[in-house]
């Protein structure tokens, strides 16, 4: 076989050329190169490396390596370097320094990115480390962690619950306030689906939003609100929620992000200012309505007579309201309502009251001022305040029952006997201690002056806080017609307004049951003898509703309406299209309601 002729030039040629190539790309190169022998002397720096340092080839050759790291690293990568010139391994893994620092010639540091090779050449071990500055990246990947660290910050300090879920629904984020708004720890709620933090029968109205909501960007309600919703706490508790909904897509999915708001104490702030202005309507209707009854009532030999009087009476109504207004409502002192009452005759030192520090409820305060304002004006007309010489001691206690004892004692007058006849003010006074204050009335009449006690029943005054011949006038004549019209049941707890229904009702036919003032003296009243032809309920008796009784004699048969102040009985949606009168009283209007539903029967 003829073997090919070597040519040693063309050889030398090549190899020139090879070397000639390698040596471009190492100029060429965009990252540095640097290339060490045994000792760690630098014996190559390319134009990347002299770039990245800041320092010429010629002063860079020759220097040991650990001139371009920062002093406190050295120690270190000799330890690397050592270990990889024996082994080929560096401690992070072969071939490869990861993020290192180095130091530029001006002594500045800066991240670089590190691989190291060797070889050996003639019997030299040659070591090549390539580098590559990352100060860009690395600003970069520090921004991106602090915004991530700023974000993480503000989900878990966020006083919103934050929860966030994938296209299944399934919770992948539940921040610190949603754990303690649902009761339940954040690694037991990750990866369960949303749908159980919601009452489950919500559960398929709210899977509704999220598909309206995932497919436009709006849900039932508006862009991204979901409004005032219910939720539902680990322990079984609904409560109301305020929440919103926004998306964002990454990758080829998309991620929904809820944000939840507790608004259990604003929802009930708001259901107070309702029930409030329900109150404070149905306060001054009711109110309108006692005044009404008291014109309707009052009776006087003239005009003038009949001024005084109604003027007296609703002043003393006025007086009771500004107590109650001045105390937010919530009940008034006995002392200052006697007070108010008597005022007028204070100054002349015939009047005297001592008590012990009672409160009496709101709904004791007005019926206790026509109480007092009553007795005033008989003993200014008739007894011992008619005169100069005359004195009335009012005073009070609480008895070992806890009821309230009220005595009014009259000395020092007009002789006085018991009066025959009783007219319209006398009438109130009883009727109010008795029916309207559910207490009893002891009235004589000695003849050193009228003597009254009222004993009243502990619901009068709050436990927590407080340790006559009259006016002479005549109440209207009954009609001759009484009972013509049919049997009516009038359950009424404002005893000016009960007596003027009575009244009204009698003079018109009706034949009164009553007037009851509580739904078990209604009871009493009905239970035991022949029902009713109709009944007229009064809603709030003291405080407490009449609807178990409007239920029972619903179940009787017994046709009824409602006489109020409220403008609608949301309270009890079963009778919220029942027939209702309300106050002030249109009794023409009434008694035409009346017939009619006992007709329908």
């Amino acid at each position: 076989m003829e073997s090919r002729p070597h040519h040693p030039k063309l050889s030398q040629k090549t190899a020139v050329e090879t070397m000639q190539r390698l040596e471009g790309i190492v100029a060429s190169a965009m990252d540095g190169i640097i290339t060490i022998d045994d000792e760690q002397r630098v014996i190559l720096f390319n134009p990347a490396a002299e770039r990245m340092f800041g320092l010429p080839a010629n002063e860079a050759l020759g220097q040991h390596i650990s001139r371009f790291m920062p002093e406190r690293h050295r120690p270190a990568h000799a330890a690397h370097i050592h270990r990889f010139t024996e082994t080929g391994v560096t401690n992070r893994q072969m071939g490869s320094l990861g993020a290192i620092s180095g130091l530029r010639a001006d002594g500045k540091e800066f991240p670089i990115e590190a691989s190291i090779s060797q070889v050996e050449i003639g019997g030299e071990r040659l070591a090549t480390v390539i580098l590559r500055d990352i100060t860009e990246r690395k600003a970069a990947e520090d921004a991106l962690l602090e915004s991530r660290r700023r974000m993480e910050g503000i989900v878990e300090s966020a006083m919103d619950a934050l929860i966030t879920v994938d296209e299944g629904q399934q919770i992948v984020l539940f921040n610190p306030a949603a754990e303690r708004m649902f009761g339940i720890a954040a690694k037991d709620a990750i990866g369960s689906p949303i749908e159980r933090f919601i009452p489950e029968r919500f559960r398929h109205g709210h899977a509704a939003h999220i598909r309206l909501f995932k497919e436009t960007g709006v849900t039932n309600r508006r862009m991204g609100a979901l409004g005032a919703i219910s939720g539902l706490r680990a322990n079984g508790e609904e409560f109301p929620v305020e929440a919103s909904i926004s998306q964002v897509r990454i990758g080829d999915g998309k991620l929904a992000t809820v944000i939840l708001r507790d608004i259990t104490e604003r929802k009930a702030n708001e259901d107070s200012r309702q029930l409030l202005a329900r109150e404070v309507d149905h306060r001054a209707k009711n109110a309108l309505a006692v005044v009404q009854a008291l014109v309707s009532l009052t009776r006087a030999e003239t005009k003038e007579a009949f001024i005084v009087a109604v003027r007296g009476r609703v002043s003393a109504l006025s007086r009771a309201h500004s107590l109650l207004a001045q105390n937010r409502w919530e009940g008034g002192d006995l002392a200052a309502v006697l007070t108010e009452e008597t005022r007028a005759y204070q100054s002349v030192n015939q009047l005297m009251i001592g008590g012990p520090s009672v409160t009496l409820t709101p709904n004791a305060v007005q019926p206790v001022s026509l109480l007092i304002h009553e007795l005033a004006t008989n003993a200014v007309k008739y007894g011992a305040l008619s005169v100069t010489e005359g004195r009335v001691d009012v005073s009070w206690r609480i008895l070992p029952s806890l009821e309230l004892e009220l005595r009014w004692t009259e000395t020092g007058g007009p002789a006085v006997q018991k009066p025959e006849t009783r007219g319209f003010g006398s009438t109130l006074v009883t009727e109010v201690a008795t029916r309207q204050l559910a207490g009893e009335l002891d009235i004589s009449w000695p003849p050193t002056g009228m003597r009254l006690i009222a004993t009243l029943p502990r619901s009068v005054y709050r436990p927590d806080i407080s340790t006559g011949s009259v006016s002479g006038e005549e109440v209207a004549p009954k009609s001759l017609e009484a009972g013509s019209a049919g049997r009516i049941l009038v359950v009424e707890d404002e005893t000016l307004i009960a007596m003027e229904l009575c009244n009204e009702l009698e003079s018109r036919g009706w034949e009164i049951i009553g007037p009851a003032a509580t739904t078990d003296e209604a009871m009493r009243l009905v239970g035991g003898s022949q029902l009713p032809d109709v009944a007229v309920l009064d809603v709030n008796l003291g405080g407490n509703p009449v609807y178990p009784f409007a239920e029972w004699l619903q179940t009787h048969g017994v046709p009824f309406l409602f006489c109020t102040g409220y403008e609608q009985l949301d309270d009890h949606h079963s009778f919220k299209n029942r027939t209702t009168i309300r106050k002030p009283v249109n009794m023409t209007l009434l008694e035409g309601e009346l017939r009619r539903i006992r007709q329908l029967t």
